[in-house]
């Protein structure tokens, strides 16, 4: 009766869809996240990492926690059932209050935001950067910090509402400036004038940036088959209990034995069980 389980599927335990298999891109799919990703009139686009199958993962160690609080108060364990398309769905609560607020069907907008402006990638003359320049006062920060304080009086780009409404001609504007120099010359110069700004990374510059270093995301070691390797670190810092990737994923069966032990099997019942092909 104390036994907790966790069911992970595509689609959950119940519904008329509970028999089917799934895949992260079909729970993409069907939970409206491919209709908003990607360029406005583009094909469709799915997220470039299976946010649904982390999220699925995650949600599930959240239900197992819940239910690990309840047996803790009441001795009762009982079943933690999620899915890829719940978990999808959950993701996108900011798009359902849209929807359910405004009666408006998100679409796509690429990187741009449906809210503010600019908020988006912009072109550099070596690359991409981001920029959120989401209020009033960030966006005249913005204006001045690449040399553009005309922008903030412009009639197109006065409020907010009036960026959002041209808010391609406003990316036009502020790319004819800043594809003149390399994204380093403007993401220097936005973050001294207090602007949320960050550069768009390839891999290997994200996996060597200082500040993913410094937090301890790259770890170094040692694979008993592989030798030297690298894994992401723990992303959530505790102040007493910090957790640590110190290991590398296990071989098959390398823990047989340990994990039995702890449940009480002596020597000579691991070898049995070894004899009868069990483990």
């Amino acid at each position: 009766p104390r036994l907790i389980y966790c069911s992970i599927s595509g689609f959950g335990a119940t519904g008329p869809y509970a028999s089917r298999g799934g895949y992260d891109l079909i729970a993409q799919g069907m939970s409206g996240i491919i209709s908003v990703t990607g360029d406005e009139e583009g094909a469709p686009a799915k997220a470039g990492v299976p946010v649904s199958d982390l999220a699925a993962g995650l949600f599930g160690a959240y239900g197992i926690l819940c239910a690990l609080e309840y047996r803790e108060r009441t001795g009762q364990g009982q079943l933690v059932d999620t899915s890829l398309l719940e978990a999808a769905m959950a993701l996108t609560v900011w798009e359902s209050a849209e929807y359910w607020a405004t009666g408006r069907t998100p679409k796509a907008l690429g990187s741009a935001h449906c809210l503010a402006a600019p908020h988006q990638a912009l072109r550099a003359g070596d690359g991409w950067f981001t920029v959120g320049a989401s209020n009033d006062k960030l966006f005249d920060a913005f204006c001045r910090a690449i040399g553009r304080p005309e922008l903030g009086a412009d009639t197109r780009f006065g409020t907010r509402e009036q960026r959002l409404d041209h808010r391609r001609e406003l990316a036009a504007e502020i790319e004819r400036t800043t594809a003149t120099e390399p994204r380093a010359h403007w993401l220097g110069r936005l973050d001294a004038a207090g602007v949320p700004c960050g550069p768009i990374n390839t891999y290997a510059e994200a996996l060597s940036d200082p500040h993913t270093l410094a937090r301890n995301m790259v770890v170094d070691l040692v694979h008993s088959g592989a030798g030297p390797i690298k894994n992401l670190g723990v992303p959530v810092k505790l102040s007493d209990t910090p957790g640590a990737v110190d290991r590398p994923a296990p071989l098959l069966g390398e823990h047989t034995d340990a994990v039995l032990a702890e449940l009480g099997y002596d020597p000579s019942e691991r070898a049995a069980l070894r004899a009868a092909g069990v483990v």
